[in-house]
């Protein structure tokens, strides 16, 4: 498992964490939230710093090689997207709750594509992402 730590009061930067979590726990004594992810979950995180702003997708896998901030051990980056492309990937990911079954099961080739649909210049491309989950005709799919 890997857990992500968010703190109360932030020294350089703030983190929000989505993703399928097992177990969520506030400790006031330390002033911190622990959240923990299954083994090859996939998880974004949102960072924001005072000068900009990250959001990464990362899978929690044995051979990850990258510790981010807040992380309890090394992950696999998926991709990362910058500035206001954060916003893009946040309504992506919605979209994807709604109409495709889910955002967070798909397999890496899924996210590298996504990251890709994101990084376009100009708002978020929906016909790409509902071609993305094989959804051609605009209708939902029902995954599980």
């Amino acid at each position: 498992m890997v857990t992500v730590t968010i703190p109360d009061k932030n020294s350089f930067y703030s983190l929000y964490a989505d993703g399928p979590f097992r177990q969520k726990k506030y400790i006031r004594e330390a002033g911190h939230t622990l959240i923990s992810f299954d083994r090859d979950a996939v998880v974004f995180l949102y960072y924001t710093y005072p000068t900009h702003r990250e959001a990464c997708a990362v899978r929690n896998t044995s051979s990850g090689s990258l510790l981010l901030p807040g992380l309890s051990k090394q992950v696999s980056l998926l991709f990362s997207v910058h500035a206001s492309r954060v916003d893009k990937l946040r309504r992506a990911v919605a979209f994807l709750n709604a109409n495709a079954g889910g955002a967070y099961s798909w397999n890496d080739g899924f996210y590298i594509r996504l990251g890709f649909i994101l990084s376009l210049r100009g708002k978020i491309n929906y016909p790409a992402l509902r071609k993305l989950t094989g959804d051609t005709a605009g209708n939902r799919i029902n995954y599980f």
